[in-house]
């Protein structure tokens, strides 16, 4: 596995393959960036080089590597309802990290997600990261490193992702899923530098079925009472339970919050216009139209809408239903 089959952030390339080359790496690592840019992906190339640092590296451990079967590879996701790292699953990583190897020469944890860590659980995990085996590696990713425990954040070596240029992203459109130039074009475009997000686009049409729903409810399509409102939220709340809730809550609770930020930039991108900023830095620049359409005139205060953002993800953490999170959003801001 070799981190010249990824796409995009050559500068991290580089960085990694000098400290793998040098045996500089650092044992503890914070990958941190964008969601959907490919830093679980560099993570897994890199625990392979860690685990078999042999050139030629056996076909066998490589496809258990790939394949979340390798004995030294141990992968940590959010779990149960709310979606978060219990003290439970760190206290076994815990007991693990002290272990010695299996079959490879070093054992690797990647723990995505991290910031969606309980207090117990991030400080259960301190005093390992302050003293790791010298034959462990703990790499934590996270596209929000802000929310985690600071005192975590001071014992990582961090490595910073960035979004994928969008001409690499087209030319992976068109060749990986054999995209006509115009939709790569389309598709690049809505993606906003995340390969995560234009694989999803390509391979699963109701993507834009929720994109244009909430862009609708936004504009005030067919939106005139509250009534109205309530019934379009509803329909959106819907189609994400019926796409993500019960099948992988862990999942759900990720697009909730990329839908969250999508609410947020919408109104960043009419602040933006009102301002008369250059339309190249809009997030929703597909919608361009649609967004001159609407009053400028009595928007609040961007840090304003950034508070009350965060108060329905405050919300969702208490288990209220979304649908109840952004009624209470849009009557707070006056919407209808």
């Amino acid at each position: 596995m070799k981190f010249d089959d990824l796409i995009g952030n050559l500068d991290v390339k580089q960085k990694l393959n000098k400290a793998i080359e040098s045996n500089t790496i650092s044992n503890t690592l914070l990958f941190a960036g964008p969601e959907g840019v490919g830093k679980s992906h560099f993570a897994r190339v890199l625990a392979s080089n860690l685990m078999h640092p042999e050139f030629d590296i056996d076909p066998i451990a490589l496809k258990k590597i790939e394949e979340n079967k390798h004995p030294d590879l141990h992968i940590f996701e959010p779990e149960g309802k709310t979606s978060h790292h219990t003290i439970a699953s760190m206290r076994s990583l815990i007991e693990q990290v002290f272990m010695a190897p299996f079959e490879a020469e070093a054992k690797v944890f990647i723990i995505k997600d991290a910031d969606r860590m309980l207090l117990p659980s991030a400080n259960a995990l301190l005093k390992t990261l302050e003293e790791p085996t010298l034959d462990s590696y703990i790499i934590l990713i996270s596209s929000r490193a802000d929310e985690i425990l600071q005192t975590i954040i001071s014992r990582c070596f961090k490595v910073n992702f960035s979004s994928i240029q969008d001409e690499d992203l087209r030319a992976f459109l068109q060749n990986k899923h054999e995209l006509g130039a115009e939709d790569a074009k389309k598709l690049t475009k809505i993606a906003q530098g995340s390969i995560g997000k234009a694989i999803e686009i390509a391979t699963h049409p109701d993507y834009l079925k929720k994109r244009d729903l909430f862009i609708s409810i936004l504009a005030k399509e067919n939106i005139s009472t509250f009534f109205d409102l309530s019934e379009a939220i509803s329909k959106l709340e819907e189609i994400y339970v019926q796409s993500f809730s019960k099948e992988n809550p862990t999942k759900f609770h990720k697009e909730i919050d990329l839908l969250l930020d999508k609410l947020l930039y919408w109104f960043r991108d009419l602040h933006l216009l009102k301002t008369k900023a250059d339309e190249k830095f809009l997030f929703f620049s597909d919608k361009i139209d649609l967004l001159k359409k609407q009053n400028l005139d009595n928007l609040l205060p961007l840090d304003k809408i950034t508070i009350l953002v965060d108060e329905v993800k405050r919300a969702l953490l208490r288990n209220i239903k979304l649908k109840h999170a952004l009624e209470n959003f849009f009557i707070k801001i006056n919407f209808v």
